[in-house]
This record gives C-alpha cells, sequence and structure tokens, in this order.
C-alpha cells in the first residue's frame, strides 16, 4: 500500500482482494477479513481502503449456474455488523442470478435490498455479465437487440436499476 500512495495515488479508492474468490460469506471465517484489516494507508488511516468482496446467489457461489439458491442476506448482514465494528468499507464487485429466473428475480433484490440497509459500509455493487457480454452467457445482463430497441433484462430491470440510491 505504501508504494501505491507514495508514487501518487493518495486519494483514489484502492480494492482489496481476499481469498476464496474473495467471498463475502467466507471474508471473516477464512482470514482474510484479519489479515486485511492491518492493511493502512502510510499516514495509518484506512480511507479509500474497500475490501472487494464476491457473492453469486447460485448453488455453489461460481456464477455459473442460472437457478438461485440464495439471497445472501445473512452473509452480508454478518459482513455488515463486522465492518461497521472495524470501522471499514467494502463493495460487492461481482454478483448475479439467472436474468430470467425467477427465484433470482426474488433473490437479487432481496440481496442488495440488504446492501443498501447497511449503506454506510457498504460502497455499491456491480452485477457481473454487463456489457458486451454474449447474451446466452448463463448470467447476462446485457440487453437484447430487437431491430432499434434495446431490452432490459429482467433481473436488470427489476433488481439492479431499480435499486440504486
Amino acid at each position: 500500500m505504501t508504494a501505491i500512495r507514495t508514487a501518487g495515488a493518495t486519494s483514489q479508492k484502492i480494492l482489496l482482494p481476499g481469498n476464496s474468490y474473495t467471498s463475502a460469506s467466507e471474508f471473516i471465517s477464512n482470514g482474510s477479513g484479519a489479515a486485511l484489516i492491518k492493511v493502512t494507508n502510510p499516514n495509518g488511516s484506512t480511507d479509500n481502503l474497500i475490501f472487494d468482496v464476491h457473492k453469486y446467489l447460485d448453488s455453489d457461489n461460481s456464477g455459473t449456474h442460472a437457478s438461485c439458491t440464495s439471497n445472501n442476506v445473512a452473509a452480508f448482514q454478518t459482513l455488515g455488523n463486522w465492518l461497521r465494528t472495524n470501522r471499514r468499507k467494502a463493495m460487492l464487485t461481482e454478483t448475479g442470478g439467472g436474468p430470467n429466473d425467477s427465484t433470482c428475480l426474488t433473490n437479487v433484490c432481496q440481496e442488495l435490498d440488504a446492501l443498501n440497509s447497511y449503506s454506510d459500509v457498504y460502497l455499491g455493487w456491480t452485477g457481473w455479465a454487463a456489457g458486451m457480454f454474449d447474451t446466452s452467457y448463463v448470467l447476462s445482463e446485457t440487453p437484447t437487440l430487437n431491430g432499434n430497441t434495446y431490452t432490459d433484462q429482467p433481473l436488470v430491470k427489476q433488481c439492479i436499476a431499480g435499486k440504486f440510491k
């Protein structure tokens, strides 16, 4: 961290990833939190040092299945409380669920509601598979093109775009 800050990046946010694919549900138990909480800026502050966490909603947290089996609310509450206690912040940089799966529509919305309820420690989230991903990709958030009209995926329209605060 010292080298980055000394090189001139004195006010930029820096994401700090953990172990086990930086899983939000394992961030505390796998030692990521304990290790990364020791990372500070050269002046000893923790300003703009953000823990980078991932959490998918499928059965194995891989983001490779269209079905959602969890809403991850408990994981984000546990980590959110730990972040509050330790006066640190995190960002969910990968999440997603099947764009047309009704369970995912419910679960992803609940997950993002949980993050919003901890907006003092979660800086936001990034949905995985947006942009130039092929719309046939299992977690695609890319709008579909029909003629000259783009249509948002139901998951994006209902859960992601509608949750920004």
